[in-house]
């Protein structure tokens, strides 16, 4: 299946996702939002892909600083396969937010 295999870039062929915010709101983010801000906006590729994450369960956070929080925890997807997830929000060079996850087996 095309979601057990790396990198997703959410807006392209591989899972990433921008949404404006600051580095201030980017520090107050926790794991817990930032999975719903995830399986949101695969949702919005579902058409595309033909599945999407439903949940991300026991969200840990991995690291965290004024323009990075990295996540972990395990993914539910809508074809019903279980897979483990990384996931982060980071600002980019030109000081956008962007969201992005991995699948790991």
């Amino acid at each position: 299946m095309l979601h057990k295999s790396g990198l997703f870039l959410l807006s392209g062929a591989i899972a990433y996702g921008l949404v404006g915010c600051n580095s201030i709101q980017q520090v107050s983010e926790s794991c817990d939002s930032l999975r719903d801000q995830v399986v949101e906006l695969t949702e919005k590729d579902r058409a595309s892909r033909g599945f999407a994450l439903v949940k991300i369960y026991e969200p840990t956070e991995v690291s965290k600083s004024s323009s990075e929080l990295k996540c972990s925890g395990k993914a539910s997807w809508s074809d019903g396969d279980e897979t483990g997830i990384t996931y982060r929000s980071y600002t980019d060079r030109e000081g956008e937010r962007m969201i992005e996850y991995e699948v790991a087996e």
